[in-house]
């Protein structure tokens, strides 16, 4: 009976651990979508993606991209959305990790075209 108390207090801290570091991979720029967009993130197996809706941008561009900047232990990458144009769809980007790792978006970008 000792070893399963002692066996689920372990899995409890490692648990509570793993939990605690990925709030910090979210407090890095591009955690606010840009002016005249509208994003929102939501959660995946093994990872995490950005779905982003643009009605305006700074430029006079037609269409535009999110690019997710994806972090997953020491691995950093970026992935791409499908362009959209202005004031259509959003465009989503996810990051997808592995079977033992899972993927945090750490920040976001808009590519105009």
């Amino acid at each position: 009976m000792k070893n399963k108390i002692a066996g689920l207090v372990v899995a409890a801290l490692s648990a509570a651990g793993f939990l605690a570091g990925a709030p910090a991979s979210a407090a890095t720029d591009g955690q606010f979508p840009p002016p005249g967009c509208d994003g929102y993130r939501y959660g995946l197996i093994f990872g995490e993606g950005v779905s982003l809706s643009c009605f305006s941008l700074r430029g006079p561009s037609d269409t535009y991209r999110v690019v997710a900047h994806c972090t997953s232990g020491s691995s950093y990458w970026y992935t791409v959305g499908h362009w959209v144009p202005l004031g259509f769809g959003p465009s989503s980007a996810e990051c997808r990790g592995g079977l033992l790792s899972n993927a945090y978006v750490a920040g976001y970008h808009v590519d105009e075209f």
